[in-house]
This record gives C-alpha cells, structure tokens and sequence, in this order.
C-alpha cells in the first residue's frame, strides 16, 4: 500500500507509554505542554497549551469512516483565530513543544512545524497545507494487508468518500477532524472561542463573555455565539521532525530525527 508510514515511530510508542504512567497517578487524557513560537519581532514567545493529542487517536478519528483503524505521529493542539501565537506561525512555523512529567520524571521535547486550519467560514481560511497521508499507518501493522483489500473494495463502489485508499492513497478529512477537536471541548471552553480577542484590553460589556452557550436563553443569541466560536476555532497540526525525551530517574536520553517520510534515527545521547 502507498501513503503511509511503514510503522508506529519508536518515539511515539515512548511518548504514549510515559504519558499512560503519569495518567495512572493525574487522571489526565493528555498532558500540557510549553509551545514556544518566535514572535513578530524575532523574540521567543513561550506559553502553556493544551493539546488535543494525535491525529488518527481518540476522538481525532480520521474521518467519519475511521473505526480506530487508523494512527499516526501528527500531534494536534488550537488557539483562537485572533490570538497572537497565529500570526507568528503563519510568520515562522518552526515550533517546538516540551511536557515534563514530575511523576515518572520524564522531559519530551518535540520539534516540527505547525500548520494551522481554520474554519470555513474564517476569512484566513485555506486548505491544510500538511499532506497527512505520509504521517499515517494502520494501527494494526500484523493485518495491513487485510485492511488495505477491505478499504480498496469499499471504495470501488463509493466512487471517493470522505475516507479510505484510493489508487493507493489515503482519504483524510481534515475538517472533520477539526470539528471532533472542537466538539470534545468542555461548554466552557467552546464558549472561551466565542469571546473577543485573546490578550486585548478587556471589553466591560460581560454579555460578550458568555460561560456557557448553551445557557444563553435568546436563541439567536446563542447561534450567533455559536458561529462566532466555530469561526475562531483554529486547530494545529504540528508535523514532528525532532523528539528529545529524558529520563531522569534512569539518565538517560534518546534523541529521535526524521530521516523520511517512513523511517527515524535513534541516538542514545548524554542527558
């Protein structure tokens, strides 16, 4: 089969494990980390996000057809339309983004590129420049073979649906994807992407800073800041070439680099 990854990257596997130990003690599906972006005058800008994990995992299925038979090493997190980290992606999309674990003591460091996707209906809206495809593979690697005659028949007779292999290749619906990130928000937090611009003077007029959307009785109101929220949902696709994960208990350190679309090198080096 053409498209996809050859296997689930080593780092992956270490990222998830270390992130299932610390989940054992925190209860957290996912950990924060520290994006740190250049901003519009060349300075570091570093600041807490919250991401949404890996495309292909969870709810970040890869469209409405994936039953979880898909994974990949593209790591997601958003931010509102109209905050600052956007310009300076679009500026510089060289990010780079570290966890530290206090409870397994773990440090992971990963590096890449972001490519942002905005709504539709957001002017600065463009299709997702990052091709997804190379950065999938079957969960499954020992029933590959299975899955790929199973999605080549299926798609013989629905003539391209929004997933699946055709002539080789791998149907991604990133607007789906975006959705399912927004959707698996808190009320509060969707509402968070209604308000006004991040980081501006704030406005005294509270009706603009609505909690809940769905506790706004007038239900135009409520569309309204339902739309506007959406608008502003902007969700980031962070294509990883660089991963550095320290183990302080043990002292030890793996440095992990793309070498291609399929393969990565691992180096022990000196924490």
């Amino acid at each position: 089969m053409k498209g996809y990854c050859s296997r689930d990257p080593e780092w992956k596997k270490a990222f998830v494990k270390y992130v299932d130990q610390e989940r054992e003690i925190t209860n957290e599906r996912f950990p924060s980390m520290a994006l740190s972006t250049v901003d519009l005058e060349g300075r570091p800008a570093v600041r807490m996000v919250s991401p949404r994990g890996f495309v292909g995992d969870g709810f970040l299925r890869i469209s409405k057809e994936d039953k979880g038979q898909w994974a990949s090493d593209v790591l997601t997190f958003c931010t509102h339309a109209q905050s600052n980290k956007v310009q300076e992606l679009v500026n510089t999309n060289d990010v780079q983004l570290v966890t530290w674990l206090p409870n397994t003591g773990i440090q992971i460091r990963c590096s890449g590129h972001a490519h942002l996707l905005f709504h539709p209906d957001n002017p600065n809206y463009s299709t997702l420049s990052l091709d997804i495809r190379h950065r999938v593979w079957p969960r499954d690697g020992t029933d590959a073979e299975n899955k790929e005659e199973e999605e080549e028949r299926r798609n013989s007779k629905m003539a391209g649906g929004p997933m699946g292999l055709v002539n080789g290749s791998i149907l991604i619906d990133e607007e789906y994807i975006r959705e399912q990130a927004f959707l698996n928000h808190s009320p509060v937090i969707q509402a968070w992407y209604s308000w006004p611009a991040p980081g501006r003077v704030k406005l005294a007029d509270s009706s603009l800073y609505p909690m809940s959307i769905p506790r706004i009785e007038d239900k135009a109101e409520a569309e309204k800041y339902e739309a506007n929220a959406r608008r502003n949902y902007v969700l980031i696709f962070v294509d990883v070439n660089k991963v550095d994960i320290v183990n302080l208990k043990q002292s030890t350190r793996m440095l992990y680099t793309r070498r291609s679309n399929t393969s990565w090198s691992t180096t022990e080096i000196n924490p």
